[in-house]
């Protein structure tokens, strides 16, 4: 992990830490309870709204959007790494589509290679078999009667 990351993961990490401190305070303080007032919907084509009013404690609001908050941050704090490590699989799939390419026009490539080292070597590009070329050594060795004694 880089410097930067690390600082990056220190500083965000130190921020969530604080952060729930203060709502652990917070909600600790404000142990009351509250009217909340909501419209709510109902199956009534003349008043398809109606006012619901609930008893809510406030730290319990409060942990809830705490906790919203917290999950937001948490995904704040991943999404640096999330982005390296996408960048790090796609570099990776670009190296080994190059290679599958190289591989792909090895045969095509190995034959040029071939070509190139017999004309450098002065042989023939075509193969010869190993049998007829004995033949012709001995036929030349031997005056051109064969292989007969």
């Amino acid at each position: 992990m880089s410097l930067l990351g690390k600082a990056y993961l220190s500083v965000t990490l130190g921020l969530f830490i604080v952060g729930l401190l203060w709502a652990s305070l917070t909600m600790q303080e404000n142990a009351a309870w509250v009217e909340v007032v909501l419209w709510v919907p109902r199956v009534d084509f003349v008043a398809p709204f109606v006012r619901r009013r609930f008893e809510v404690n406030v730290a319990a609001l409060m942990a809830g959007w705490a906790a919203a908050g917290a999950l937001l941050a948490l995904y704040a704090i991943r999404v640096p790494f999330k982005i390296r490590e996408a960048a790090i699989a796609q570099r990776r799939l670009r190296e080994l589509e190059r290679e599958v390419l190289a591989l792909r026009t090895l045969p095509l490539r190995q034959r040029e290679e071939d070509e190139i080292l017999a004309a450098e070597a002065h042989i023939e590009a075509g193969s010869k078999k190993v049998m007829i070329e004995k033949i012709a050594i001995d036929r030349r060795a031997g005056g051109g009667r064969g292989l007969a004694p």
